[in-house]
C-alpha cells in the first residue's frame, strides 16, 4: 500500500508534467505573437501554481527556477520590460530545465539549472536599471561569482547545452480520468449490482444452485468497490488548502491564529469533498470572525495570545466526522435566545423551554447571525443554512459541541461514499422503505401502554430521556407537509390499536435530537445504491431518493434530516 507521500509525489509529477507540456504549448504561441497578453497571463499562472506545489512537496530546485521565470513573467505583464527572440529562447531553455527538474524527481539524474536561473535574473535586473535610466552591461551568460562556485557543485549535473526534457517525451505513472466518466462507470456498476441480486433473488427461490451466482457477486462487488477506491481522496488534500484560507481570514481580521491539522490520511469520495468544500470554508472563516477572541479579550480571559483553529477527520462506522474546532470564546445560548425572540422565529415561553442544543440549531436558520457588527469574514447574515442544507444534501447531519469561553467544535458527519450506502429496510402498508443507516440509533420494540401523551405528542421514557413517537404510515398520509399536525401523526393511529400490540420503533438520530418511527415491520439491513428522485417528485420534504431491490421493486429512501425538521418546527408553532 502506497504511503500518503508517494500518493502526493504521485499527483505532484503528474500535474507538473502537465504544466510543463502546457507550458511548451504557450510558449510556442508566445514566440510566433510576442504581444499576446493572454497567453503571457496563462504562463505566469501557470509558473505561479508550479512553483507553489513544488514548495509545499519540498521540491525546492523546481520551485527556485519558477520563481525566477514568474519574476520575469511579472515584469513582462507589468511592462517593465519587452519580449524579443534572445529571451523568448531563454525562456525555452529554462522550460526545458524544469522539465529536467520535474523528470529528475522520479529518475534521481542531477539537472544544472543556476545558469539559465542567473541568466534570467541578470536579465531582468538589467531591464529593471535601463527603464530607471541606470544602463548596466552585464554579459548574459556570465554568473556573478558565488553563482559560479554553486554551478561548480553540480559538475556532475546534465551539461547546460543538454534540456534534460526538451528532446524527450515523458510519460506520468498516474492516469488522470475525467470525474464524469468516473461517474458514468460507477452507475453502470451499480446496475449490474442490482440486475444481479435480482437475478440471485429470481433463481435463488426457485431452489437452483446459487454457486455460480456467488461467484458473480465477489466479482461484481469487487467491481464495484474497486471502483469506488478510485474515487477516494485523503482529507489532506482538502485541509492542505485551508493554511491560505485561514491566513487571509486572521490578516483580515487582525488576530493571531494557527492551523492544525489531524487526520488527513482519512479517505473519502472525492465527490463529498466536492460538495462540502464551500461550506468548510466558510466554517473556518466563520470560526476565525466569529469565535475568536481579539487579542485583549484573549489577555483578559488568560488565553495564549496565538488562537488556533483545528481540522480533524475521524472514521467512525459507515461515516467520516470532519470537525472544525477553535478555542475562541464559544457559542452564547442566552444571546441567541433573546436575537430569535427579538425575531419572532419563537416565543418566549417556547425559548425559555427549549434545551442548550436545540437553542444553537437556530444558527443554521436562513438569515440568523449573531456578530456584533459586519466584517468582511463575519455578521453578514449568511452561510451557515448553506453548510447545513448542504451536509444534509448527502445525507450527512451537522452537530455543534461549545462551551462558553473555551471553544467551539462543528462536527460533519457524513457518507464515506455516496456510490453505496448501508441501509435498514422496513415496511409500511406493504410497501419498502429504507432508511440510511448514519441516521439510526437503535431498534426498540414497545408496548402500547408505555407511550404516554404530552400536549399534542406522544412520548416514551427511553434510555433515561424523553423520546417522542410518531407513526410513520401517518406522516407518509399528509397531503401538505408544511402544516404537520401532531395528533395526526402521533395519537390517531395509537387510538385503534390493542394494549398488548407490540410497537415496532426505529429511533433516529439528526443534529443531537432523536425521534422514534413506528413501522409495521422491520426488515433486514443492506447496502443499496441511492438514485435522486426524478422529476416533479424531487420536491418531496420526506423522500431523499429511491433504490431498487432485488426483487426489482421500487424502494423509496426516506429523508430523515427533512421530517425531523418539519416535526420540530412543527412543535414549536404550536407550543
Amino acid at each position: 500500500m502506497k504511503s500518503k507521500e508517494e500518493e502526493y509525489r504521485e499527483l505532484f509529477l503528474t500535474e507538473a508534467l502537465e504544466n510543463f507540456e502546457e507550458l511548451n504549448r504557450l510558449f510556442v504561441d508566445l514566440e510566433k505573437d510576442h504581444s499576446n497578453k493572454k497567453t503571457v497571463t496563462n504562463i505566469f499562472r501557470i509558473v505561479h501554481t508550479l512553483k507553489g506545489n513544488a514548495m509545499g512537496m519540498g521540491f525546492d530546485k523546481i520551485a527556485e527556477l519558477a520563481h525566477t521565470v514568474e519574476d520575469v513573467f511579472g515584469a513582462i505583464k507589468s511592462g517593465e520590460i519587452q519580449l524579443d527572440v534572445e529571451l523568448v529562447d531563454s525562456l525555452f531553455r529554462a522550460n526545458d530545465k524544469l522539465g529536467g527538474l520535474i523528470n529528475a524527481v522520479t529518475s534521481g539524474e542531477r539537472v544544472s539549472f543556476l545558469g539559465i536561473k542567473t541568466k534570467l535574473a541578470i536579465y531582468l535586473k538589467n531591464a529593471r536599471e535601463e527603464n530607471a535610466g541606470k544602463s548596466e552591461e552585464v554579459e548574459d551568460n556570465e554568473p556573478q561569482k558565488d553563482e559560479v562556485a554553486v554551478e561548480e557543485s553540480d559538475s556532475s549535473d546534465v551539461e547546460e547545452g543538454d534540456s534534460g526534457a526538451g528532446s524527450n517525451i515523458q510519460f506520468a505513472d498516474v492516469v488522470q480520468i475525467p470525474v464524469k466518466k468516473m461517474d458514468q462507470l460507477l452507475n453502470m456498476v451499480g446496475e449490474l449490482v442490482i440486475e444481479r441480486d435480482r437475478l440471485i433473488a429470481l433463481f435463488g427461490e426457485e431452489g437452483k444452485s446459487t454457486l455460480e451466482f456467488e461467484r458473480i457477486k465477489r466479482i461484481s462487488s469487487n467491481l464495484h468497490y474497486g471502483i469506488m477506491n478510485v474515487r477516494m481522496v485523503q482529507m489532506g488534500f482538502l485541509f492542505n488548502k485551508f493554511h491560505r484560507i485561514l491566513r487571509d481570514a486572521a490578516s483580515t481580521e487582525k488576530k493571531d491564529v494557527e492551523l492544525i491539522l489531524k487526520g488527513t490520511e482519512v479517505e473519502i469520495d472525492r465527490n463529498i469533498l466536492k460538495i462540502i468544500s464551500d461550506s468548510m470554508v466558510h466554517l473556518v472563516r466563520n470560526a476565525v470572525g466569529h469565535g475568536i477572541e481579539s487579542a485583549e479579550e484573549r489577555n483578559d480571559s488568560g488565553k495564549p495570545p496565538k488562537a488556533s483553529v483545528t481540522l480533524d477527520a475521524k472514521l467512525e462506522k459507515d461515516s467520516v466526522v470532519i470537525t472544525i474546532s477553535d478555542d475562541g470564546k464559544g457559542i452564547n445560548t442566552e444571546k441567541i435566545k433573546e436575537k430569535i425572540v427579538r425575531q419572532k422565529m419563537v416565543s418566549q415561553d417556547v425559548a425559555n423551554s427549549l434545551s442548550e442544543n436545540e437553542i444553537i440549531r437556530y444558527i443554521f436558520e436562513p438569515g440568523f447571525s449573531s456578530a456584533e457588527k459586519v466584517t468582511e469574514i463575519s455578521g453578514r447574515g449568511v452561510g451557515m443554512d448553506v453548510v447545513k442544507r448542504s451536509v444534509e444534501s448527502i445525507g450527512g447531519q451537522v452537530l455543534v459541541d461549545t462551551k462558553l469561553g473555551l471553544g467551539t467544535s462543528i462536527h460533519l458527519v457524513l457518507p464515506s461514499s455516496l456510490a453505496l450506502k448501508g441501509a435498514l429496510l422496513f415496511e409500511i402498508n406493504k410497501q419498502d422503505f429504507a432508511i440510511p443507516l448514519t441516521y439510526i440509533d437503535s431498534v426498540a420494540y414497545l408496548k402500547k401502554g408505555e407511550l404516554h401523551q404530552v400536549g399534542d405528542s406522544l412520548m416514551v421514557d427511553y434510555q433515561d430521556r424523553s423520546l417522542p413517537i410518531i407513526f410513520l404510515s401517518s406522516l407518509l398520509e399528509i397531503k401538505n407537509v408544511a402544516e404537520i399536525d401532531q395528533t395526526e401523526v402521533g395519537q390517531q393511529v395509537l387510538k385503534d390499536l390493542d394494549d398488548n400490540t407490540e410497537l415496532n420503533v426505529i429511533v433516529t438520530t439528526h443534529s443531537g435530537r432523536l425521534l422514534g418511527l413506528v413501522v409495521d415491520r422491520l426488515q433486514r439491513q443492506k447496502e443499496i445504491i441511492e438514485k435522486k428522485l426524478p422529476k416533479p417528485l424531487d420536491t418531496s420534504k420526506l423522500l431523499s431518493g429511491t433504490t431498487i431491490l432485488g426483487s426489482g421493486n421500487v424502494c423509496p429512501v426516506l429523508d430523515v434530516a427533512s421530517i425531523m425538521d418539519l416535526l420540530f418546527q412543527s412543535a414549536n408553532k404550536t407550543a
